[in-house]
């Protein structure tokens, strides 16, 4: 499992039976646990990562994997990406898929050929707004900015029209002209940016029957396999595609009590798929994240956290750790979370909980 955070991914395959080596970086106490061997990589999501590669190698190369799965971290990469595939078994997407998906005109001009609503796109600074400004082959949405603020601009930046809505995520799995939806959930951002930080079960059911519209109409003409998914705007009954994303997804931490690596591993190898049936239950996870520097020893982390650190300091910015609820309704997966934050708040103190930003909302 290669992945900016490897963890839920390796708890999934961990359930299911598989053995696993956990290349992320964090390399947190959960995804310890969940993995026979875990190596810190500082080489995810650097746009020329090509000295970490291989350490990468002799690391992967010991451990001898059947497969390698990825998550996010690899887009920005795409060099890297394509020697890993050449090198092993990796059970994903394609090079070729991978660079053209993210590539935003491609992707703009796939939408559009097949009239799925996506925002217009530009490579120059537009005169009038609302923009957003992005760059190509990044991922967590760190990088987004409100157009009005940026006084900077990259080689791979792009500017996308600022699509007014609701924020959604649509995971799926795929193989040729084969789409499943796995479910639809609401993404968390934070407060005062677009960075991701978690995401909700949704249970529209208008919003499923689009969900399901697009992904038939858009994703045989993407050429995905596997898990992947979509980050789109629910607007007036409409999505609208903001990115695709081919690869494992954080979202999957919703859906995880089915056997999704399975099914990714059957889809990507043309073995007969299983049936899923999407959970039908409420839940809801949250990244909490640090506003100011912490340090990790002075912390104690309850067995009920995810992603609980290992150790060391946690610059302002980063996550610390996530929190997790299920329930039978919006409302009491909400007071659950909640509940939690009032726990941690007993447990670090109201001077360190002012410096932590929770996400729940």
């Amino acid at each position: 499992m290669l992945s900016q955070s490897a963890r839920i991914y390796s708890q999934i395959a961990q359930q299911e039976g598989f053995s696993v080596l956990a290349v992320d970086a964090f390399a947190d106490a959960d995804t310890r646990r969940a993995a026979q061997q875990v190596y810190r990589w500082s080489g995810l999501c650097e746009q020329d990562a090509d000295d970490h590669l291989d350490a990468l190698f002799e690391v992967l190369d010991a451990f001898a994997p059947d497969a390698v799965l990825v998550g996010s971290g690899f887009e920005a990469n795409q060099a890297g990406y394509a020697a890993l595939f050449a090198r092993y078994t990796l059970l994903g997407n394609t090079p070729e898929t991978v660079s053209r998906v993210k590539h935003p005109p491609w992707l703009k001009a796939c939408c559009d050929a097949h009239q799925v609503p996506s925002p217009p796109i530009a490579e120059t600074r537009p005169s009038t707004g609302p923009w957003l400004y992005k760059q190509a082959g990044q991922c967590g949405g760190h990088h987004v900015q409100h157009w009005e603020l940026v006084t900077d601009t990259v080689a791979d930046g792009y500017w996308q029209a600022f699509q007014p809505g609701q924020a959604v995520g649509l995971l799926f799995l795929a193989h040729g002209q084969t789409v499943t939806l796995i479910g639809v959930h609401a993404l968390r951002q934070h407060a005062d940016g677009y960075a991701y930080a978690g995401a909700t079960r949704l249970h529209d059911d208008a919003l499923y029957r689009a969900a399901s519209n697009l992904l038939q109409t858009l994703v045989p003409a993407l050429g995905l396999v596997g898990i992947n998914s979509i980050d789109a705007i629910w607007h007036a009954h409409v999505l609208h595609v903001i990115e695709v994303n081919p690869r494992l997804s954080a979202s999957m931490r919703l859906y995880a009590d089915l056997p999704l690596i399975q099914a990714h591993i059957a889809y990507c190898q043309h073995e007969r798929m299983p049936l899923l049936s999407p959970p039908s239950g409420y839940a809801s996870h949250c990244i909490v994240y640090a506003r100011q520097e912490i340090e990790v020893s002075q912390l104690t982390f309850p067995d009920w956290l995810e992603d609980r650190p290992s150790g060391g300091t946690i610059a302002a910015g980063q996550p610390i750790c996530s929190l997790y609820a299920e329930g039978d309704s919006d409302q009491e997966v909400l007071l659950a979370l909640r509940d939690k934050k009032t726990r941690l708040e007993t447990l670090w103190g109201t001077y360190v909980c002012n410096s932590i930003e929770f996400n729940i909302y």
